[in-house]
């Protein structure tokens, strides 16, 4: 789904680079313009084509008019299979996914800051390649990653030690931008559409692509297990952050539970679950619930919510992501909807403390369990 925050992250990596006339004029180009008028939790399916007329291709392409998701997965399939090719770790296509992100929104433009063009903006003029080569996906792509045969900047097989380095420090050496801390803070989306394309980011790989004088022991890495993939957050993709302070008058449950138990929440719960729905697209989600073997759970005073995310997080990919995603979503908005504590993939976080720290089961659930120790779906309770 292509909505108007797509457009914002896009326009604001674009005019912060110094494209902001280039911006604009794609835009009218491609005659979205009018979407900048959308209201901000809009949910409407828009399209937008990847690059003006004129713009780069080869065979197997994604197509460029469509939803600008649907898109992007099409590019994270190629950029991975290059990965693959190479015989590269999940990570380094993670990485990959975060730079064409924070470059191109991840289309291969014909357009760019100076003489930047293609999926990762890299310039003829420094070495990159010709404008005509770089437009190629496949080139691009082999050039991004580095090693032998490719052009002379270093990608990101020629880093040694780039496996144990945040992963927006990796792309930042690759790319050289002027703007350094963009790369971490597209992971999340960077995880989501690769679960949406069915790449397995954990998978292992020679991460130099047996490239001549690697660091000795650099012949294989598990894609994401070692702590360093972090970019200085706690566990897996999960953003941590500070304390959320706030008063939140005692409320008692009132209001039917939207989402159809037959129980009572409280209008801050049920306000939480519209949001949610609003933000996050279509939930499994369950909040009231009696809890006869855990009468203090915050679930039977209508306090608390249960987002399902369709497997164990430890075995699927897309489950894990999505989790993230959610957890993610409701600490990030903690302090305008008054999340009090969030369970997920084994950890807990609360508004007080502000960063995760491992879930024990509170004496209660078995915490190596999918659903007691939450891989299954994420706890929210509100205050």
């Amino acid at each position: 789904m292509f909505d108007e925050r797509d457009l914002g992250r896009g326009l604001l990596s674009v005019t912060g680079r110094g494209w902001f006339a280039k911006g604009a004029a794609a835009l009218a180009v491609l005659g979205v313009a009018s979407l900048l008028i959308l209201a901000p939790f809009g949910g409407g399916t828009v399209t937008q084509a990847a690059c003006p007329p004129g713009a780069p291709g080869q065979a197997g392409d994604p197509k460029a008019n469509g939803p600008l998701r649907a898109v992007q997965v099409g590019w994270a399939k190629l950029i991975d299979s290059v990965a693959v090719e190479r015989g590269l770790p999940g990570k380094a296509t993670l990485i990959a996914l975060m730079t064409a992100l924070v470059e191109t929104d991840l289309q291969n433009l014909a357009y760019g800051d100076r003489d930047s063009v293609g999926l990762f903006q890299q310039r003829p003029e420094v070495g990159w390649g010709t404008a005509e080569e770089l437009k190629q996906w496949h080139y691009a792509t082999t050039a991004f990653f580095g090693g032998r045969g490719s052009p002379f900047p270093p990608g990101l097989v020629d880093i040694d030690g780039w496996p144990s380095m945040p992963l927006g420090d990796v792309a930042q050496r690759v790319q050289r931008s002027a703007y350094p801390d963009r790369y971490a803070l597209r992971e999340q989306e960077a995880r989501g559409i690769a679960a949406d394309a069915g790449i397995d980011l954990t998978r292992s790989g020679n991460p130099y692509a047996g490239r001549p004088n690697a660091p000795a022991g650099g012949s294989a890495v598990d894609g994401l297990q070692d702590a360093s993939n972090n970019c200085g957050q706690s566990g897996g993709g999960l953003s941590s952050g500070k304390p959320v302070d706030g008063v939140w008058p005692e409320q008692k449950p009132s209001v039917t539970d939207p989402t159809g138990t037959g129980g009572m929440v409280t209008p801050r719960t049920a306000a939480w679950v519209a949001e949610a729905r609003k933000n996050l697209g279509t939930l499994s989600m369950s909040c009231w619930d009696a809890h006869l073997w855990n009468p203090t759970s915050d679930h039977p005073r209508g306090k608390a919510c249960d987002v399902m995310v369709g497997a164990d997080g430890r075995k699927s990919a897309q489950a894990r992501a999505r989790g993230d995603q959610i957890a993610n979503w409701a600490i990030k908005t903690a302090a305008q909807t008054g999340v009090h504590y969030v369970i997920w993939y084994g950890k807990i976080w609360s508004a007080r403390r502000g960063t995760w720290i491992p879930y024990n089961g509170g004496g209660v659930y078995n915490p190596t369990d999918a659903t007691g120790g939450h891989f299954d779906h994420v706890h929210v309770s509100l205050w």
